[in-house]
């Protein structure tokens, strides 16, 4: 009887304060109480806003009962008081919170149906790209290897030459001036001198190329990249399929079938938003809300308003501050919701400080700036095609290495043979 009572005294100040809001609420809250005939004559008179004749039956009703009402501590109601502006405090948050999160919603939608493709297409020639170097590295790598031992290879016929060089010295310093031979063997010496030295050069400048494909096929930020940019698409990619079909089943509504339908999903929100309802009752208001959300982002205004109605007419959340009556268990909640109150600030300065919903506070005109974007974003789409188109005529880090043949020395040979000789070894 206590909580019929005080709700009439609140829907009677509410009347005398034309509070619509509030006696829409405390309509719904009567649904869950157990009422007599007199409390649903009154209730039909409020939903037929003939508050006038409903005012008068209150205050009859309550004339009537009055004598009934118990002794109500004081202290309790100061609490009780004090929880419910809590309430009320985290409820205005949520709302806030919820408010933001769906506008950084609905903008990726209008982002990717205005630029998902062209974004695609720019992710798809990247992971190409990498994919390209990546296959180019590998194929460096055994190059590499091959090109190390044919290095080592050409060292040692320098080796070789060097050899021989020593064996034309000794030959020379064994054998007199006017020999015929002399003058032929010095002047073989000489050119290969020449050449070894052409040949050390020749070899340096391939030991610089060797160190510069070892860079090459040692970094590894070309696969890093790779496997980065594939994961981006991945995730991109599924994203967008979602959005995609989240589009194509959601409805087309007009200027004021937004507002209406943005009004709706407000006032279901407040009435079953998990972070507002006790503990024990959050998995359900979760599964609820989750409805709640995925008919909104459909634009599914009959969805929408048939959870209202069904929140309205039965299956709303009780609050704390209508359902305790301990002291120490309202302290608690006191203190619970302080606690919740500062993680759903926090929650919205994080939301503020996010790149999308600062775009979205400088933004006035959408669709201006996703059209802005694409010229942008198809410079760059042309760009990465020549950059693919390239990346097949690079010529690979390292040439192939030659290697430098020799033969043993012959001492005994012919004009002819001796030039051939010569000649094999050059």
């Amino acid at each position: 009887m206590t909580q019929i009572l005080k709700r009439l005294e609140i829907i009677k100040s509410s009347i005398a304060i034309e509070d619509e809001e509030v006696i829409e609420l405390q309509i719904m809250k009567f649904q869950k109480l157990d009422i007599d005939n007199d409390i649903k004559a009154i209730l039909e008179k409020l939903e037929e806003m003939n508050y006038a004749k409903a005012l008068r039956d209150i205050e009859t009703y309550l004339s009537k009962y009055s004598g009934v009402v118990e002794y109500v501590d004081s202290e309790i109601q100061g609490l009780k008081l004090e929880l419910k502006s809590l309430e009320s405090k985290l409820q205005e948050l949520v709302e806030q919170k919820t408010e933001y999160l769906n506008d950084i919603e609905e903008f990726n939608r209008e982002y990717n149906l205005h630029l998902g493709e062209l974004v695609k297409d720019i992710l798809i020639l990247k992971k190409e790209i990498l994919y390209k170097k990546t296959i180019k590295q590998q194929k460096q790598k055994a190059k590499y290897q091959e090109d190390i031992q044919t290095f080592q290879e050409s060292k040692e016929t320098i080796d070789e030459l060097k050899s021989t060089i020593a064996e034309l010295e000794d030959a020379l310093e064994s054998i007199d001036e006017d020999d015929e031979n002399y003058e032929e063997l010095t002047q073989a010496y000489h050119e290969l001198k020449v050449e070894i030295k052409k040949l050390e050069d020749e070899l340096e400048l391939q030991e610089e190329e060797l160190e510069k494909a070892k860079e090459f096929i040692e970094d590894e930020t070309v696969e890093q990249e790779y496997e980065e940019v594939k994961s981006h698409y991945e995730e991109f990619e599924s994203e967008y399929e979602h959005i995609k079909e989240s589009i194509e089943n959601s409805l087309t509504l007009n200027d004021e079938e937004k507002k209406e339908l943005k009004s709706l999903y407000k006032q279901a929100a407040r009435l079953c938003h998990p972070d507002i309802v006790p503990d024990e009752l959050k998995e359900k208001a979760h599964e609820l809300m989750q409805k709640l959300n995925d008919a909104y982002s459909k634009k599914d205004i009959s969805k929408v308003k048939e959870i209202l109605h069904s929140l309205q007419n039965g299956t709303s959340f009780e609050v704390s501050s209508e359902t305790i009556e301990d002291k120490e268990l309202i302290r608690a909640k006191i203190k619970e919701y302080l606690k919740n109150i500062e993680a759903v600030k926090s929650e919205i300065e994080e939301i503020k400080e996010d790149d999308i919903y600062q775009t979205i506070a400088e933004l006035d005109d959408w669709d201006a700036y996703f059209e802005e974007l694409r010229g942008g974003l198809e410079a760059e789409k042309e760009r990465l095609k020549e950059e693919d188109r390239e990346v097949l005529k690079e010529k690979e880090p390292l040439e192939t290495t030659k290697v430098i043949k020799s033969q043993p020395l012959k001492k005994e040979k012919s004009q002819n043979e001796e030039e051939d000789y010569w000649n094999e070894i050059f």
